[in-house]
């Protein structure tokens, strides 16, 4: 066994570098018409007190907290210009307007490039990071998180951490980055950027969004018993592996996207959000997905041009997504948009929403 092999296996990531060539084709993908008319895309309401304790409002990710009567959103960065790793994430309300009181991550330092954040069993949420590289090419702690949270009363308490890029030894040989993009079928020396988490079946699904395979396919990493990981603070091995390899190619002129979020739905189907990874041909707008895992079928659903989709989740009536745009500088938005036919959950008597 080679020392990236070895390194491979340290990590938790349970592939032989064979297997790396074995990856799955990609399936025929289909379009369904957008629902007429498009649902409007709106701003966000700011209030000002939070306007000026954020200088930058981002986001990247969102989930419904029934407890606290709020979305929980994240935002690639948070608090002032000489200060923005703050640890905490926003609040919105079901009429798309942010509290001017962020949520405190308790037991935590600093945030950096938060991405995503999904509901996970018994009331816990996980949060992710991008663990990518900054732009000056340093690694970041604050940057190489996958956190297990929970709430209590209106903060969120860190129960459990990982740095998917490290393995915990402490011995600094190789490079865990290049060991997680070597599990993922991708370039080691490729730019890694996460930005999607959804938990499904026992497991937590984790989206890439750079880099892209060969065939610029978009990676899903499936991490098992993500719970009992994370309290422990290490992945266990062959507790990582690789689940997908999903072709979103949206609408503009068949740009290759990643991975910007990923939801489950009540079907089984997943609600998928692409935008052009950077260093790459820019498509000038994200798209929306659904994703059959049981068929491997991705539908392209909707294009919108000059905006960027960033996170997604189900809405708090469970009817429907709810959908929030980086808009970088300018304001932040958000939208509702309906679920595929047949995809909303049961009612009592049999009858669906």
């Amino acid at each position: 066994m080679c020392a990236f092999e070895r390194r491979l296996k340290r990590l938790g990531l349970g592939i032989g570098l064979a297997a790396l060539h074995a990856l799955p084709a990609f399936a025929t993908a289909e379009v369904v018409p957008a629902p007429a008319p498009v649902p409007a895309v709106s701003l966000i309401q700011v209030p000002p007190a939070l306007a000026r304790r954020s200088e930058t409002l981002e986001p990247s990710g969102v989930v419904w907290a029934a407890k606290l009567d709020r979305f929980l959103v994240v935002s690639d960065d948070t608090g002032s210009h000489h200060d923005h790793h703050q640890p905490w994430v926003l609040a919105m309300s079901r009429a798309g307007a942010f509290d001017e009181a962020p949520v405190p991550l308790v037991g935590l330092e600093a945030l950096n490039d938060a991405e995503s954040i999904c509901a996970g069993p018994d009331g816990l949420f996980f949060l992710v990071t991008s663990h990518s590289l900054t732009k000056r090419g340093l690694d970041r702690k604050a940057r190489d998180l996958l956190l297990l949270l929970a709430l209590e009363g209106r903060a969120l308490r860190v129960l459990g951490r990982v740095d998917l890029t490290s393995d915990g030894d402490g011995d600094g040989e190789g490079d865990g980055r290049g060991a997680l993009l070597a599990l993922a079928g991708l370039p080691v020396d490729g730019g890694l950027d996460i930005e999607a988490v959804t938990y499904r079946q026992g497991a937590l699904l984790i989206g890439l969004k750079a880099p892209l395979t060969t065939r610029d396919g978009a990676v899903v990493l499936r991490l098992a018993a993500p719970v009992e990981a994370l309290r422990a603070g290490r992945v266990p091995p062959g507790a990582l592996t690789r689940q997908y390899e999903l072709a979103l190619h949206g609408a503009a002129h068949g740009i290759p996207e990643g991975i910007a979020d990923l939801t489950s739905l009540p079907d089984g189907r997943m609600a998928v959000l692409g935008n052009s990874p950077k260093g790459r041909a820019k498509d000038d707008g994200g798209s929306l997905y659904w994703f059959q895992p049981e068929t491997g079928v991705v539908t392209f659903v909707h294009q919108w041009m000059g905006l960027h989709p960033e996170g997604v989740t189900l809405s708090d009536t469970g009817r429907e997504l709810v959908i929030v745009f980086d808009a970088n500088r300018d304001p932040p938005r958000w939208t509702r948009w309906p679920l595929p036919a047949g995809a909303a959950a049961p009612l009592p008597g049999g009858k669906r929403k």
